[in-house]
């Protein structure tokens, strides 16, 4: 089976790395896969940091769309992924800012995705 990146057909329209595209791709999967994916999300992080999250929900939806059969092993992958792009993201954090820490708040109000809000 061909490893893909999860896009979905054009008539959809959902922007990859939202909480819609998450539901789209894991809303049928375990909780713990459903969940997983939503923490992988980067499109409420400012411009500068999605670089740095983006590549980790890549693989996870490349993951997802891999191996179908939901597991404790695929939830462990999943929640490293998680781990990872935590590190990263506070890398490239370090990396744009020059110092360890939170970023400026941006001047739009800005509203991560909820895990309740994922219509379940």
């Amino acid at each position: 089976m061909p490893i893909t990146t999860g896009s979905m057909p054009d008539d959809l329209n959902v922007p990859p790395g939202t909480a819609e595209h998450a539901e789209l791709i894991a809303g049928h999967r375990h909780p713990g896969i459903r969940d997983g994916l939503q923490w992988l999300t980067y499109a409420h992080l400012p411009p500068a940091l999605q670089p740095y999250s983006a590549p980790f929900y890549s693989a996870a939806v490349a993951l997802l769309n891999a191996i179908t059969t939901d597991g404790p092993e695929l939830t462990t992958a999943i929640n490293r992924l998680t781990d990872a792009k935590d590190s990263a993201v506070r890398a490239g954090v370090r990396h744009t800012t020059g110092r360890a820490g939170s970023v400026p708040r941006p001047q739009a109000v800005v509203h991560p995705p909820r895990l309740a809000d994922t219509g379940q």
